[in-house]
């Protein structure tokens, strides 16, 4: 007896710790027929002789929930009397049978409600069910006599005499089933059963009376010593009918479909997400144009838009607006060949040079006439006419930042003599050149003569030199003259040749 128990114990916390696990299979609308068999053992009589016996059990179930199901069992077990070494023995967990003992045979059928824990993993569920049945019993036990093997059928209440040959016994009475278990699935639609049973026997419907012993200590006296209980272990193997629930219909379950409302026709992953090969946002199934290239902007059928007609897809394209015909590149942006904004169709100088100015015909902008384009003229405003490299810059030496000029002014004198004449015509040649150059012409004196005077002659000097820049093409605007008199000397005055030295006129380049 206490071997049974142990047995019922393991089986139970073996089906404990499978019931915490968060696995299962959805049910709705499935059935499925079984097959499994083990091992059970009547108890919990006054008079434990039985051995522990075999069964085997037919099962059906419907699915009405996700987790919920309709069953249907039929069973088929026997068990043996123990052979006991004393009458005062339990048989315990024993196979062991007497070769002349007591064969108990039982057919029961019942229906259940099974409840299966969290349905929404494919693997393996846990589950539990209990119901009501009826069980149809049968005792025999046949007698050896010396020339045959005899056995007889009586019915409940007769009596066992010593001299029978042999005693069977038919009853039947109403059962309470009980259990769990867990059933993994190897594959969609077989499941493997490892689980336990219990079964209480009401004595409802029964044509026994009592709960005397008959198969027990005082056999002759006919008494009754009928099993209250019977507990069984099975390993069965089921076989589910119909397919899981499919929402969107993408062939995988919605158990495991992550993506549950993929349109129809979309091909799906192993996760039931629409596949989306080319990425233009049309799924795989749907998509006419699969292979769409990346960035392109296409069509309710996935197949990829061209506005202009130049080959290359809106949203690869980066000039979209390309007229009819004109040749593009890859990107669909017209040709142009010399790289200058120009496309090739309406550009009138197709070699127009890199980085130059060009108009909207495309021909290269000149605008100091020096025959350099703007863009690559570095000395865009060369006076025309005035000779210039490459670069646009003047071939003319530049201005130093000042220059002397004595010219040959007697005391107070003005006027101009031919070899300042000639150094001022190359100033002036050079600041046409150089247009961005502005200058002061200062005029200094000697010491001789009175202040104003001196004043008033460097002034005039200054002035003459001034009108005779401007007269050669110099813009007034870029000449200032001053006369600064007495002052600033360079030279000692005290000699000719030094006030010669100090009657001078300077030329500074100014910002």
């Amino acid at each position: 007896m206490r071997r049974v128990k142990c047995l019922i114990l393991a089986v139970a916390a073996l089906v404990l710790i499978f019931s915490l696990q968060s696995w299962g299979m959805e049910m709705t609308r499935k059935f499925s027929v079984g097959l499994d068999g083990g091992l059970w053992k009547p108890m919990f009589t006054d008079y434990d002789i039985w051995t522990v016996g075999y069964h085997g059990t037919f099962t059906f179930k419907y699915g009405v929930k996700e987790n919920l199901a309709l069953g249907f069992m039929a069973k088929y077990g026997q068990t043996r009397e123990a052979n006991l070494d004393s009458p005062d023995d339990d048989a315990g967990f024993t196979f062991d049978k007497k070769t002349d003992g007591w064969e108990n045979l039982e057919f029961i059928t019942e229906g259940a409600l099974y409840y299966f824990f969290n349905p929404e993993n494919e693997k393996y569920t846990t589950y539990i069910f209990g119901g009501p049945g009826i069980a149809f019993w049968k005792w025999q036990k046949t007698f050896e006599t010396d020339t045959s093997t005899v056995t007889r059928v009586v019915r409940w209440p007769a009596k066992m005499g010593s001299g029978a040959d042999s005693v069977k016994l038919k009853d039947q009475e109403v059962t309470l089933v009980f259990g769990g278990g867990v059933e993994y699935y190897p594959r969609e639609n077989v499941g493997i059963n490892l689980g336990a049973r219990v079964r209480y026997f009401t004595r409802l419907l029964t044509g026994l009376i009592n709960d005397k012993d008959i198969v027990g200590k005082n056999e002759e006296l006919g008494e009754l010593d009928l099993p209250k209980a019977a507990p069984e272990i099975y390993l069965g193997v089921s076989y589910y009918f119909g397919k899981p629930k499919d929402t969107d219909e993408d062939e995988v379950p919605d158990k495991l479909d992550q993506c549950a409302d993929t349109p129809l026709g979309a091909m799906v992953d192993e996760n039931g997400c629409p596949l989306d090969s080319d990425g233009d946002g049309i799924y795989d199934g749907l998509d006419n144009c699969a292979d769409t290239p990346a960035g392109a902007t296409v069509d309710v059928n996935g197949c990829p838009t061209d506005a202009d007609g130049d080959g290359v897809f809106d949203g690869i394209d980066k000039c979209a607006d390309t007229p009819s015909g004109w040749p593009v590149d890859a990107k669909g942006c017209p040709l142009d060949d010399d790289a200058d904004g120009v496309p090739n169709p309406v550009d009138k100088e197709a070699n127009t040079p890199a980085r130059a100015v060009v108009d909207k015909d495309g021909v290269g902008v000149d605008s100091d006439k020096d025959g350099v384009y703007d863009g690559i003229d570095k000395c865009a405003n060369t006076y025309m006419g005035i000779p210039v490299d490459a670069s646009g810059c003047p071939l003319i030496k530049p201005i130093e930042p000042k220059i002397v000029i004595h010219p040959a002014y007697p005391p107070g004198v003005t006027k101009l003599d031919d070899e300042t004449k000639v150094m001022l015509d190359d100033l002036a040649g050079r600041l046409l050149a150089y247009i961005e150059v502005k200058i002061e012409i200062r005029g200094y004196t000697d010491s001789w003569g009175t202040p104003d005077g001196n004043k008033w002659v460097s002034q005039r000097r200054a002035d003459v030199i001034k009108k005779y820049l401007v007269d050669k093409g110099v813009s007034e605007q870029r000449i200032e003259a001053k006369g600064y008199g007495a002052t600033d000397f360079i030279a000692d005055n005290k000699t000719a040749e030094g006030r010669a030295e100090n009657r001078r006129i300077e030329i500074v380049t100014v910002p």
